[in-house]
Protein backbone atom coordinates (compact mmCIF):
# COMPACT_ATOMS: atom_id res chain seq x y z
CA UNK A 1 0.00 0.00 0.00
CA UNK A 2 2.59 2.21 1.20
CA UNK A 3 4.03 1.94 -2.87
CA UNK A 4 0.62 2.62 -4.15
CA UNK A 5 0.16 6.58 -2.11
CA UNK A 6 3.82 7.01 -2.69
CA UNK A 7 2.77 6.50 -6.45
CA UNK A 8 0.05 8.47 -6.60
CA UNK A 9 1.21 11.28 -4.76
CA UNK A 10 4.02 11.94 -6.97
CA UNK A 11 1.53 12.19 -9.87
CA UNK A 12 -0.22 15.13 -7.72
CA UNK A 13 2.01 18.01 -9.01
CA UNK A 14 0.44 20.72 -8.12
CA UNK A 15 -1.02 22.27 -3.92
CA UNK A 16 -4.04 21.52 -3.82
CA UNK A 17 -4.55 18.27 -5.66
CA UNK A 18 -6.57 15.87 -4.44
CA UNK A 19 -6.10 12.01 -3.78
CA UNK A 20 -9.56 10.38 -2.94
CA UNK A 21 -9.80 6.50 -1.69
CA UNK A 22 -13.65 5.22 -1.66
CA UNK A 23 -15.50 2.38 -1.41
CA UNK A 24 -19.26 2.77 -1.76
CA UNK A 25 -19.98 -0.39 1.11
CA UNK A 26 -17.51 1.11 3.52
CA UNK A 27 -15.00 -0.50 5.65
CA UNK A 28 -16.70 -2.66 7.72
CA UNK A 29 -17.50 -4.60 4.52
CA UNK A 30 -13.72 -4.70 3.33
CA UNK A 31 -12.88 -6.04 6.82
CA UNK A 32 -15.64 -8.90 6.98
CA UNK A 33 -13.79 -9.64 3.41
CA UNK A 34 -10.78 -10.00 4.86
CA UNK A 35 -11.61 -11.97 7.82
CA UNK A 36 -13.63 -14.04 5.23
CA UNK A 37 -11.04 -14.42 2.90
CA UNK A 38 -7.84 -12.76 4.03
CA UNK A 39 -5.87 -14.12 0.64
CA UNK A 40 -7.69 -12.17 -1.50
CA UNK A 41 -8.42 -8.92 0.55
CA UNK A 42 -5.16 -8.77 2.49
CA UNK A 43 -6.18 -6.09 5.09
CA UNK A 44 -8.74 -3.83 5.75
CA UNK A 45 -8.59 0.42 4.59
CA UNK A 46 -7.04 2.92 6.51
CA UNK A 47 -8.08 3.95 9.05
CA UNK A 48 -8.09 7.89 10.22
CA UNK A 49 -5.05 7.33 12.60
CA UNK A 50 -3.46 5.18 10.27
CA UNK A 51 -3.29 7.45 7.48
CA UNK A 52 -1.95 10.43 10.12
CA UNK A 53 0.48 7.74 10.96
CA UNK A 54 1.45 6.77 7.63
CA UNK A 55 1.69 10.85 6.48
CA UNK A 56 3.90 11.74 9.54
CA UNK A 57 5.86 9.17 8.31
CA UNK A 58 6.72 10.04 5.24
CA UNK A 59 6.23 13.82 4.90
CA UNK A 60 7.83 13.31 1.12
CA UNK A 61 4.49 12.84 -0.11
CA UNK A 62 3.32 16.71 0.76
CA UNK A 63 0.10 15.45 1.91
CA UNK A 64 -2.26 15.91 4.38
CA UNK A 65 -5.76 14.14 5.40
CA UNK A 66 -8.68 16.71 4.62
CA UNK A 67 -11.52 14.10 4.97
CA UNK A 68 -11.20 11.79 7.75
CA UNK A 69 -12.79 8.18 6.92
CA UNK A 70 -15.94 7.23 9.31
CA UNK A 71 -14.78 4.81 11.42
CA UNK A 72 -15.84 0.78 10.20
CA UNK A 73 -18.20 0.12 12.51
CA UNK A 74 -20.14 3.41 12.27
CA UNK A 75 -23.46 4.47 11.15
CA UNK A 76 -21.55 7.50 9.04
CA UNK A 77 -19.19 4.34 7.56
CA UNK A 78 -22.58 2.25 7.06
CA UNK A 79 -24.66 4.73 5.36
CA UNK A 80 -22.24 6.53 3.66
CA UNK A 81 -18.99 3.80 2.77
CA UNK A 82 -15.75 4.77 3.16
CA UNK A 83 -14.39 8.25 2.14
CA UNK A 84 -10.78 9.45 2.80
CA UNK A 85 -9.24 12.54 0.70
CA UNK A 86 -5.48 13.73 1.24
CA UNK A 87 -4.88 17.01 -0.39
CA UNK A 88 -0.99 18.27 -1.87
CA UNK A 89 0.23 20.60 0.20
Amino acid sequence: MIGSITKAASVLRSSGGKLVVVHAQGAQHVLGQNQANPVMVSRGLPTAKEWSDMMAEHPEWGLTLEHEPADPRSDGDLKYGYLAVLSKI
